[in-house]
């Protein structure tokens, strides 16, 4: 898990990168490498579960992420991360 600290207040840069960071999270979801997104509501930190074979991918993934370069982090390695999926159910009629 990773959390990164965003900088206060929101500066024109930081708010102009935020179309090519969606971009990138959305392909890191659909590669599998992504798990979880997670943005505060008083928007000072992210939060984001990411599917690594070691800290040397991690840290490439994070690397990729056009708002890194802003912002400081840290990370964890989970021993499991559970998460609720909510699939909608289909009818028949």
């Amino acid at each position: 898990m990773v959390e990164f600290e965003v900088p206060q207040p929101l500066t024109p840069e930081i708010i102009a990168l935020i179309p090519d960071q969606r971009e990138t999270i959305d392909s890191l979801f659909m590669a599998g490498k992504m798990l979880s997104y997670s943005f505060a509501m008083d928007r000072s930190k992210l939060w984001a579960i990411v599917l690594a074979e070691n800290e040397s991918e991690l840290l490439q993934i994070i690397d990729k992420l056009p708002m890194t370069y802003m912002m400081d982090y840290d990370y964890s390695e989970l021993m499991f991360h559970n998460t609720v999926h909510m699939v909608p159910s289909m009818s028949l009629n």
